[in-house]
This record gives C-alpha cells, structure tokens and sequence, in this order.
C-alpha cells in the first residue's frame, strides 16, 4: 500500500464511518444467517418446482402490477387536485387522503371477504348454465378483484404521500409559466408537472409494490396464494425451511431489480426548488360541476380504503360490545403496541440519521454498498427476517425479548428511515455541512447545528411512518414476541382466525385508531402553513 492510499484510507476511516459500518453489520448479520442455509438440502423443492412455483410467481406478478395501476389511477388525480385547486371539502380531504393507511390490509380483508361470499348465489347461476369452468373463472376473478381493490385503497396513500409533496414543491413560477403560454390545465400536468414528479411517483410505487409481495394476511384471508404465502405453507406446513429460504431469495431478487431500475431511471438528475412560492399557493378555484368531480375523486378511494372496513369494524364492534360490554377492551395489548412501535421509531430514525450522515461524509462505494444491502430487509417477508433473528440473537440468549423484537423491526424497517431521510438532507441540507466544516466545525458540530434544525420535520414524519407500520406489523411479532405477549394486530389476526369477527373488531378498530393519529400527525408536517401575500 502506498503512501497516497494510506492518506486516502485514513482520511474516510473515523468514527462515523466505523459506526455506519457497524450497524450494517450487525442489520445484516440476520440476514446472512438465514441465506446461509440457502445452499442446503431442500427435500421439497423440486416438488414446489413441478406444482405451484409457477402459480406464486403469476400470482405474485399479477397482484403487483394491478395493485400499482390501481393505486396510481387512486392517488395521482387526488395529489394532484389537492395541491393546485380550491373546492369544497378540500380541507378534509387534505388530511382524510392519508387515513387508509391506518387500516391493516389483514383487516381491511376481514371486511371485504364478505364480498366473495355475497356473490356466492350469482356464481350458483354461473355454474348452472355454463359449467364449472365459467364458475372457477368467476370465482378467481371476484376473489382476485376484490384483493386488488381492498390493496389498492388501503396503500394508495404511499403514493398520494409522496406525489403530493412533490406536487406542493414544484415552482409556481413553471406552472404559471406553462398556463402564460397557454397551455391547458390538463397539458400543464402531463407535460410540467408529472414530469417534474417522476421520481416521486417510481419511490412511491416501489414502496406499494414492496408492500403488496410482503403481504401475508390479506392474501391468506382472499385465498390469493402468493410467494409469501408459499413461503408460510412451505415453512409450517412443509417443514422446509430451506425451499422457503429460496423462494424468498426469489423476492429479493425481484426487489433488487425494482430498485436497480428505479436508480437507472433517475440517473444523475437533479430539481432544483430554491425560487418562488411552492404550487400549492394561490390555488384556483373550481366551478361547481369540476368541484364535484373533484369531491368524488377524493372520496371514491378513501371510501374504500377507510370508510367502508372503519363502519363495518363499528358494527361488528356495537355488537360485540352488546354481548360483552366494556370490560373486554384489551388494554394490555394497547400498551405493549405502543411500547414497541415508539421504542422502534425513535430507535430507527436515529440509525437512519447515522448512516446517512456518515454516507454524506464519506461518499465512497465502500460505504454506500453496506447502507443500501442494509435497508433489503423491507423486502424480505417478516417471518423470514425474524427466523434470522432468532438464529443469531439465540447466541446471545436474547430471544423471546422485547429487545428481539425491536431488533427484527429495525432489521426490517431501516428502509423506511434510511429514504426519507437521504432525500430530505440531499433536498435541504445540500452544501451546507461542507461549508460547516470549512468554516471549522466538526461533524458531530454540523449534524446537530446544520443538518437535524432543517430536517426536523423529516425525521419526525419518518418516526410517525415507522410508528405506524409497526402498529401494524403482524407475522414477526407472532414469531419473536415473549410468552404471554400479545399486541393488538396479533390479538386480531387470531381472533379473526378462529372466526370471532365480531370480537376481533375491537383491537382492530384500536389499530386504526393509533394509526389514524399517527397519520394526522404526519399529514400536518407535511402541509406547509399558508402563505400571505400582501
């Protein structure tokens, strides 16, 4: 080694860099565990080849790409309308666009699996007059529908999230400029504004389809046998870890190539939105036939989304409550949700704060490669990340640990902080740590002067997004969770099992309860206060 690597070497080696890459280690290190075994033995995996390999694949491809079309046809117009135009009801709609997202797609399932069985005399008739056929086909295509539909509206508001704050940054200046030039309203979105959104609108669908191949109970409630089903059926009813240790490389394959294109297609462009007011200022104001199309479009996915599973949950609950009263409200479960979930978001903001802080600093390959492999665990089915966990945390006697299930969180949620907080010190920060340190300051100096005060609002939607995924979360709490410790997803995904829907509304109802609050939070930092021109 010579003497201009060493000086190289050591100058991108200090704390910061050590600690980044300790925690990628120690993230990864469940990981590593578990693909270790994917060389092994598997007895049943050519038997899986031969007879429903294929059936998880198509279903897979085909669930994700209808669910994406679908949520992009839910959030586009709403973001869009939201931020640019005044009519009434837009105020409600501002916040209420982001409510779905507080409701499980498991528990959205328990509701609309009514629809399946509500069709059942039409697909009598079916079979009736066109043989079995027309009703197998009838029946896959009502089932298969309906999921698309229940997953579409409950995780639209990843897209509408993203597109919106895109939307509310673009410049007045270009848009007004487009409208001085006379283009039309509908010329100045498809050729101004969407494409100014495009990296808003690829993150966003990247996170719905990441959420759509991770899903288990939605798909197990709608009878829709995905790769993360097969992953279940292989592992507790096979018994073949290792043939479910493969088809979850197969996700993480498919993932990877998502997110390889998604940086493909963004190359190395650059927005800039330093001048004039943000888009959302001034908006225009409606007529009455275009507002109500505009009341409609926001209300036609929210319905689905929220109203339609939060009123039936009300039923179901009233008469639960008529039967048992007040003193089955689990509020045990409420508690140790709460614990995890806040424990977990604060915990994982600042790893994202770390490594993305460490990454500005040392923009090498050799740090960026450890960061990105460490965010794959969203890709990775829940109950395969925590056997990781147990593999390795059981070393060390920490299993069946409230601190194991933070642990598996952080392993599977790093994602969820590690974006958000990148595009936010990219976005705002820019070159003003670099300007910190040559004015003398430290880095510890710089992230506590320069980059947390503007990022604040970033980091505390990331703590609200991740408190609110893991208010959801299910198959990993049911794996790592100690004795006699429950939560109020696992509470409802069992009682829902053993067919207690009625019972099973209460918990589920208090999910989306948290989650709604958690979001009105989150929807609040992201609408800018309103400007006031004199």
């Amino acid at each position: 080694m010579n003497k201009r690597t060493f000086t190289s070497l050591r100058h991108e080696v200090d704390l910061w860099s050590i600690a980044a890459g300790g925690i990628c280690l120690l993230i990864l290190c469940p990981l590593i565990a578990v693909l270790s075994g994917m060389g092994h033995a598997a007895p049943m995996w050519e038997h899986l080849k031969e007879t429903v390999l294929s059936d998880y694949l198509l279903n897979t491809l085909w669930l994700t790409l209808a669910v994406s079309v679908l949520a992009i046809f839910m959030a586009l117009p709403a973001a869009w309308i939201l931020s640019q135009f005044s009519f009434p009801g837009q105020k409600l709609f501002e916040w209420a666009m982001v409510l779905p997202l507080a409701v499980p797609t498991y528990v959205a399932a328990f509701v609309y699996r009514q629809v399946p069985e509500a069709a059942i005399p039409l697909l009598i008739q079916i079979r009736s007059r066109w043989g079995v056929d027309a009703f197998l086909f009838a029946e896959g295509f009502i089932r298969k529908g309906t999921l698309t539909v229940l997953m579409a509206a409950v995780l639209y508001p990843y897209l509408y999230l993203s597109l919106r704050t895109a939307f509310m940054v673009q410049r007045r200046g270009v848009i007004e400029a487009a409208h001085i030039l006379g283009r039309s309203p509908a010329s100045v979105f498809f050729s101004v504004a969407l494409p100014l959104a495009r990296p808003a609108l690829i993150a966003g669908v990247s996170l719905v389809i990441m959420e759509v191949i991770n899903d288990y109970g939605a798909v197990y409630f709608m009878g829709v046998p995905t790769l993360t089903v097969g992953i279940f059926r292989t592992w507790t009813g096979l018994g073949d870890l290792t043939s479910a240790v493969r088809l979850a490389g197969i996700m993480v394959f498919a993932v990877f190539i998502l997110l390889a294109l998604e940086q493909l297609q963004r190359g190395k462009a650059h927005f800039s939105e330093k001048e004039s007011a943000p888009a959302h200022s001034n908006q225009r104001k409606l007529r009455p036939v275009k507002a109500t199309l505009a009341f409609l479009t926001c209300l036609v996915p929210i319905g689905l989304g929220f109203l339609i599973p939060f009123i039936q949950l009300l039923y179901w609950a009233g008469l639960s409550f008529a039967h048992k009263g007040l003193g089955q409200l689990p509020w045990t479960r409420m508690g140790n949700s709460l614990l995890l979930a806040l424990l977990t978001a604060v915990l994982l903001t600042a790893l994202g704060v770390i490594l993305n802080f460490a990454q500005r600093l040392h923009p090498v390959r050799a740090l960026k490669l450890p960061i990105r492999l460490a965010g794959v665990g969203y890709a990775i089915p829940g109950a395969v990340v925590a056997v990781g966990v147990m593999i390795f945390l059981g070393k060390f006697s920490l299993i069946g640990s409230v601190y194991a299930i933070c642990f598996g969180y952080v392993v599977r949620f790093l994602a969820v902080g590690l974006q958000p907080i990148r595009a936010g010190m990219e976005r705002v920060c820019g070159s003003l740590d670099q300007a910190s340190r040559v004015l003398g300051h430290s880095p510890t100096q710089t992230l506590f002067k320069i980059n947390l005060p503007l990022i604040r609002g970033t980091l505390m939607a990331v703590v609200m997004l991740v408190f609110v995924d893991i208010l959801k979360e299910l198959p990993m709490t049911m794996i790592l969770r100690p004795v006699d410790f429950d939560t109020l997803a696992t509470l409802a995904f069992g009682l829902a099992q053993e067919s207690r829907i009625q019972e099973c509304a209460i918990p589920s109802l208090m999910i989306i309860f948290l989650a709604g609050t958690g979001l009105f939070s989150l929807n609040r930092l992201l609408t800018p206060p309103p400007s006031h021109t004199p």
